[in-house]
């Protein structure tokens, strides 16, 4: 395979970087220097995957205040009917930014893999699997990919047909939709809304009201001590455990109760305490 295509940007102050691959992986890390660098190459060892790393074009701009870096790959020609035929290239992206940059991510089949602290994160794809450190917010949206993360400063948002999710923490809102996959969210500062079809889904710390809603699946939820709780909780068929008192109506005068509502048709529901105390 021919040798990466390197390109460097001085970045000083506020710095984003908008990628736009039909496939392959986006490899990112950041770094303390007041600079980005990019690295394109074919991912795979053919024509096709090779034209679309020479022709992908990699520009810098000041815009709205910021430093903002694009990696756009050429779009793939269609025929008389609209349809696109043959495998799309691959390419491997790699990335090196400062520390709290924004990233978006547009892709067909890209994988996502970053280290590092950064800023607000927002990825689309048709498929692909994201698995990223820490960053100030996060936006996934996904037909089929799984998501890994580590702690999200503020709002976490997933939207995937397929596909499982975990991530470490979440400072603030946390909103996960998906058909078929397990959730799973360690500790939650913000109010969380879950709905699956089909998959299990844990809250490890859970501070603000839930609401969980599964067709078949387990769900698992523990509330950080010092909260005073309000449970509503049923399963059509599965079996119900609660380490708390499970009440009808929340406490009257009671204006600090935290909300778990959680609906299931076909799972084991669990409401327990956890061991992290409230923040």
């Amino acid at each position: 395979m021919a040798e990466p295509i390197a390109h460097a940007f001085d970045a000083p102050g506020l710095t984003a970087v908008r990628v736009e691959i039909p496939a392959g992986v986006l490899a990112v890390e950041t770094w303390n220097e007041p600079r980005v660098e990019v690295e394109v190459s074919a991912a795979r060892g053919d024509e096709r995957s090779a034209a679309a790393a020479e022709e992908t074009r990699v520009s810098s701009a000041e815009r709205a205040g910021r430093h903002e870096v694009v990696v756009r790959a050429p779009k793939r020609e269609s025929g008389r009917l609209g349809i696109t035929w043959g495998r799309a290239p691959e390419l491997a992206v790699g990335v090196r930014c400062p520390v709290g940059t924004d990233l978006e991510l547009v892709t067909h089949g890209a994988d996502l893999e970053a280290r590092g602290r950064l800023g607000d994160v927002a990825v689309r794809s048709a498929s692909g699997d994201a698995s990223l450190e820490d960053a100030r917010s996060l936006g996934y949206t996904t037909a089929s990919g799984d998501v890994t993360a580590g702690a999200v400063e503020a709002a976490l948002a997933v939207k995937s047909a397929s596909g499982d999710v975990d991530v470490r923490s979440v400072g603030a809102s946390a909103a996960v939709n998906t058909v078929s996959g397990d959730v799973r969210l360690g500790e939650t500062a913000g109010p969380v809304a879950v709905k699956t079809i089909s998959g299990d889904v844990e809250l490890g710390a859970t501070e603000r009201e839930v609401v969980v809603s599964s067709v078949s699946g387990d769900v698992e939820v523990s509330a950080v001590p010092g909260l005073v709780l309000w449970i509503d909780a049923q399963s059509v068929s599965g079996t119900m455990t609660s380490e708390l008192d499970v009440g009808d109506v929340p406490a009257e005068g009671d204006d600090k109760s935290v909300e778990l509502r959680i609906r299931t048709v076909s799972g084991d529901v669990r409401v327990a305490r956890s061991a992290a105390a409230a923040r």
